[in-house]
């Protein structure tokens, strides 16, 4: 279960078994129980909050993300993420890879809600296939407000620019190979998820990790925005 509180675990005792891996500081650990996380330590403490909460909406959406916690690392916050075993979608092929990126495309309107731009990473590595066929959305760094090393986003508005630019080759290559020739009828099953959130679970998901205060509300107040806008621009497929 993700942790939805605004305090975070220490990782005092949890032992450094690899290095860093993308492009924030961070490594792998064990922790007293010789579970292994990946511990990705932003630059920001609000871009550690940001993944984290973007976990915890997908989770709404019904999307598969692994299991994530705050971690205090020092002085500084950071995301751990439960190692998953399994295989890229870039390291599937045939039957496999397209069977595997039909499930990517239900939640499709997800990745669009959120802006996450980085959804399939550089080449589709952000995609796991776990041992029984799950496919898991894994390094949320770059959803919601922040891009994944950090930068603040542009764009992040209450039109989900994404629901075009993520299956439009000229402007998301990466993306668009897998969402690009999604039809009406899954581009419509995929909203319906995102549509069936109500403003209390956006509230308290929000609220939960960033904790009481105007950020929070503007950011509650975009989130229902988008879902609402995904609602229209869905009505308008049926138009």
């Amino acid at each position: 279960m993700v942790q939805s509180e605004i305090g975070a675990t220490d990782s005092l005792g949890w032992t450094k078994v690899g290095g860093q891996a993308g492009s924030n500081a961070g490594g792998l650990y064990q922790d007293r129980d010789g579970v292994r996380w990946y511990l990705k330590i932003p630059a920001r403490d609000g871009h550690a909050r940001n993944e984290v909460l973007a976990n915890h909406l997908y989770r709404l959406a019904g999307a598969a993300v692994p299991e994530v916690r705050l971690v205090a690392q020092g002085d500084r916050l950071a995301v751990a993420s439960r190692i998953i075993k399994g295989l890229t979608l870039a390291d599937l092929s045939g039957d496999s890879a397209a069977r595997h990126s039909a499930a990517l495309c239900e939640h499709f309107a997800a990745d669009a809600w959120l802006a996450n731009r980085d959804v399939l990473g550089a080449d589709l590595d952000n995609i796991v296939v776990d041992g029984r066929g799950g496919v898991i959305r894994i390094d949320l760094g770059g959803a919601l407000r922040y891009r994944a090393q950090g930068a603040d986003k542009s764009g992040f508005g209450n039109s989900v620019l994404e629901f075009g630019s993520l299956r439009d080759p000229a402007r998301n290559a990466v993306a668009a190979r897998i969402f690009g020739s999604m039809s009406a009828a899954q581009l419509l099953a995929s909203v319906q998820l995102v549509a069936a959130i109500s403003d209390a679970a956006i509230r308290a998901a929000v609220l939960g990790i960033e904790g009481e205060g105007t950020e929070a509300e503007s950011l509650i107040a975009i989130l229902i925005a988008r879902r609402d806008d995904l609602i229209r621009r869905a009505a308008e497929l049926n138009s």
